[in-house]
């Protein structure tokens, strides 16, 4: 019988800090498939697990990838050291990384004014993709706020992590399965970065696949985001997130630098080992220097690699772009074309 504070295989549960709800650490034990969590209201989520991890651990690639294999519990565990990508006489080697902390959710004003300009768009009845991230859990509790309210009746949403799931919960706002659905109406999601074009790197929350999947059904997908995140050319500041199956690292890895990549397997900041996605997977990050030529033959030519899901470049996707910018004391919302006219008038003065 598994105690209070252990799950059934006999490692400790923890509370997120959004929810009630427990579940275990997300770990690559030994089992029959990848690890994963799945969520259901609060009650303990499922841990299945994979051997294909923990067999890197003994291998000599998993040296070259950083994972290790250690005993835990009676388990046999594959841990891995942080990996970062660098280059060395022109020549892009893999070594340790530590992942970005991203920032406390509710606490950028611009990132919240946005989210309240967003949920103005939707309408009773309508289906509403929910994305993941901190600008997107601010749109869902803001639609949780006008269904609370009574100004919007009949909205479902269609979650994109379980977090957004976990979320839309608790903000009152009804979820539905992706494949229950067969149209959605308007999908809210933010970016990691944001061209004039409306190309979008995303994937910062990890939850890139079923993002891209949620925003291509939508009939009209907007994205959120403030002004520090409209670059002129993608891949400036932010690399591009990349999901992989764990068995495919190693020659993944290889094919990214052909590319001209830098490549970088994402470490878990509340656990030992590399991020393991909602589908049980990898994350690569992949600068490349000098920035995004071309990001729609760029993420064609990514997908290509055999065990890559699916890459963090949305190009062609995205309808609307909203922008939150600070002017003196006032925070406005505007279009991304008008803010980039304003930012091209503001050089022009400039110079």
């Amino acid at each position: 019988m598994e105690s209070p504070n252990e799950c059934a295989l006999g490692l400790p549960k923890f509370l997120p800090h959004f929810h009630e709800a427990r579940y275990c650490c997300r770990c690559e034990i030994v089992g029959e498939t990848m690890a994963s969590i799945v969520l259901e209201g609060s009650a303990l989520g499922a841990v299945r697990a994979s051997a294909q991890v923990q067999r890197l651990g003994d291998s000599k690639l998993g040296e070259q990838i950083g994972l290790r294999s250690v005993q835990m519990g009676g388990l046999k565990l594959a841990v891995s050291q942080p990996l970062r990508s660098r280059r060395v006489n022109n020549v892009s080697k893999i070594s340790a990384v530590t992942a970005k902390s991203s920032s406390p959710v509710f606490q950028d004003p611009l990132k919240r004014a946005v989210a309240k300009k967003a949920v103005e768009l939707v309408k009773p009845g309508m289906i509403v993709g929910l994305g993941t991230g901190s600008t997107a859990s601010m749109a869902i509790e803001e639609l949780g706020k006008l269904i609370a309210a009574g100004k919007l009746k009949d909205v479902k949403g269609v979650a994109t992590s379980y977090q957004a799931r976990v979320l839309a919960r608790q903000f009152g706002v009804k979820t539905v399965d992706l494949n229950d659905v067969n149209v959605i109406d308007i999908a809210f999601d933010g970016a990691d970065e944001v061209d004039g074009q409306m190309n979008v790197i995303k994937g910062g929350g990890a939850a890139h696949t079923m993002e891209k999947v949620v925003n291509t059904m939508a009939k009209k997908t907007v994205i959120l985001v403030d002004q520090s995140k409209v670059v002129p050319k993608l891949g400036s500041t932010f690399p591009v997130p990349v999901e992989v199956l764990p068995f495919a690292i190693s020659p993944v890895l290889r094919s990214l630098v052909e590319l001209g990549g830098e490549p970088e397997i994402r470490s878990a900041l509340r656990k030992d080992g590399p991020v393991i996605t909602d589908l049980g997977n990898m994350v690569v990050d992949v600068r490349f220097p000098g920035g995004i030529e071309d990001p729609a033959e760029l993420e064609r030519r990514i997908n290509m690699i055999p065990g890559i899901i699916e890459n963090g470049l949305f190009v062609g996707i995205v309808q609307t772009v909203l922008v939150a910018t600070k002017d003196a004391e006032e925070t406005l919302i505007i279009d991304l074309a008008d803010y980039v006219k304003k930012m091209e008038k503001a050089k022009d003065d400039a110079a």
